[in-house]
């Protein structure tokens, strides 16, 4: 009941925004701006709701900060699994997301999707060698997406993204336990007549609270005596295990 009041509290609130702000086609906000990894973070969602004006229908788009992934080639040998070939990507988003009311495919032409990054398999994922062989940058790029969308970092299927009425959509986006900090760029396109007719860009922030945060920012601040205390603790939990199975 107070989840079915909030949810209303929330869609008068765009009502009010949409019904100020005539110029504009599409009004999008999030249940919350930040999402908080603390200790016991074991994954999160925020509603993303809005409004818009006149028909169409409607394409959300979540992308992670960028980083750099190495995908390794791995062949038994001697009965030992070894990485025999390995191929960087640079600039690839850490999380990928999809929602929509229809197939995207069905809303807009392939150029545009292209164009814009809209759906999985329209990501552009590029190795870090400009003369990495075709075949094989197409085969590690594909095991690449294989495991992100294993890890639940990029959604395989676009979300539904649901019409409460000709105005009002919402969508509820998915935040795994390994998902990475920093700032993510949300991206809501009004779509009418197999064309982009505006987009709105919404920033979120996931940051790390309490003793998550200061060991985060310890690690990288201060690289090379977080890894000495680490190997300190790991040999003392070693010598201790150690200690204790004598006993026993």
């Amino acid at each position: 009941m107070l989840m079915r009041l909030l949810q209303s509290s929330i869609f008068a609130a765009v009502l009010c925004t949409s019904v100020s702000l005539q110029a504009k086609e599409l009004v999008v906000d999030l249940s919350a701006p930040i999402v908080k990894i603390t200790a016991g973070f074991a994954g999160t969602e925020l509603l993303l709701f809005g409004a818009k004006r006149g028909p169409g229908d409607v394409i959300v788009v979540v992308r992670g900060p960028l980083e750099r992934k190495t995908v390794h080639l791995k062949e038994k040998k001697f009965g030992i699994w070894v990485n025999t070939d390995n191929l960087a990507f640079d600039d690839i988003p850490s999380y990928y997301w999809v929602s929509s009311n229809k197939p995207v495919n069905k809303m807009l032409p392939a150029d545009v999707l292209t164009r814009h990054q809209i759906g999985l398999d329209d990501i552009q994922i590029l190795p870090e060698k400009e003369d990495a062989n075709a075949a094989q940058a197409i085969a590690f790029s594909a095991a690449l997406v294989r495991e992100k969308v294993r890890k639940k970092l990029y959604s395989e299927d676009a979300s539904p993204l649901l019409f409460l009425n000709d105005m009002l959509f919402r969508t509820r986006i998915e935040f795994p336990a390994n998902v990475s900090v920093g700032e993510f760029a949300i991206e809501t396109y009004l779509v009418r007549d197999n064309e982009i007719i505006t987009s709105e860009t919404t920033l979120l922030n996931v940051r790390k609270f309490g003793l998550e945060a200061k060991v985060y920012n310890f690690a990288h601040d201060h690289a090379l005596l977080y890894g000495i205390f680490a190997v300190i603790i790991a040999c003392f939990a070693g010598w201790l295990a150690n200690a204790a199975f004598k006993r026993r």
